[in-house]
């Protein structure tokens, strides 16, 4: 006798939904934008709990920021590292073998040494750097943004 191992029609239609909803629900439960810089102020900095407003109250205004849609590879600790910083042909440390992608912002402060990328407007990439290395990324963005067409430098509008 053969058993269908197949779930009901009605909880795959519905299995989706939870799915968002759960995801939402986890971005929602940030911490105030007072408590955010608190943290910061302490070095208490955990990925996927603080939002660029935070850093940006707390530490000014950064030497670089960038904008650009971004591939990202999580690793084990949970930091998301970009695809520009990682060698060609190489699998980040301890990558998990998934990808995740959207629009990123990237704050880099040359002065702290630290290289603080966002997506979703969550901090989710930070990574400690020499500041000649963090001028240097910022001086090749300011080489690409010379190189974009309209298209890509103004926001889609959905009028």
């Amino acid at each position: 006798m053969r058993h269908d191992s197949t779930l009901p029609d009605c909880i795959v239609s519905v299995l989706p939904v939870c799915i968002m909803l759960a995801s939402a629900c986890s971005y929602a439960n940030l911490p105030s934008l007072d408590e955010q810089k608190s943290r910061i102020q302490r070095d208490h900095i955990r990925l996927h709990t603080l939002t660029s407003a935070a850093f940006l109250d707390t530490w000014g205004l950064p030497t670089y920021e960038h904008q650009e849609p971004m591939q990202f590879f999580p690793v084990e600790n949970g930091n998301y590292i970009p695809l520009f910083r990682i060698p060609p042909g190489e699998p980040p440390p301890g990558w998990d073998s998934t990808v995740v992608s959207g629009e990123a912002r990237f704050l880099g402060y040359a002065d702290r040494g630290e290289l603080l990328g966002f997506l979703e407007d969550r901090l989710v990439y930070r990574e400690q750097l020499p500041s000649e290395k963090i001028h240097a990324i910022g001086k090749l963005w300011k080489k690409e943004a010379l190189f974009k067409t309209r298209v890509e430098k103004e926001p889609l509008s959905l009028q």
